[in-house]
């Protein structure tokens, strides 16, 4: 008897792409810190509104985490795309 699991691959190691990325993961949270924070702050959100239609939200605070300044950014894309395109372009 020779059945087939329905789920099986012939390469090795591969998923569908569908369970590592959700469909409704589109907010990325980001902390920055450091002399120069600011400065990487003001061109991420720069690089984000280049994206897609450049609706993205950014919403941003400066937090103090053990002494030192940390700016705290969340970018909500318009959908899960946008925020991979963001996140591969900025890594």
């Amino acid at each position: 008897m020779n059945e087939k699991d329905q789920y099986e691959s012939l390469a090795c190691n591969c998923v569908e792409v569908g369970t590592v990325i959700r469909e409704d993961d589109s907010v990325l949270s980001i902390d920055l810190s450091g002399v120069n924070a600011q400065s990487r702050f003001d061109h991420l959100k720069e690089e984000a509104a280049k994206i897609g239609a450049g609706n993205c939200k950014i919403t941003a605070k400066i937090i103090d985490q053990d002494g030192q300044t940390v700016i705290r950014a969340m970018f909500d894309f318009d959908c899960t795309v946008e925020k991979l395109i963001f996140q591969m372009k900025n890594a």
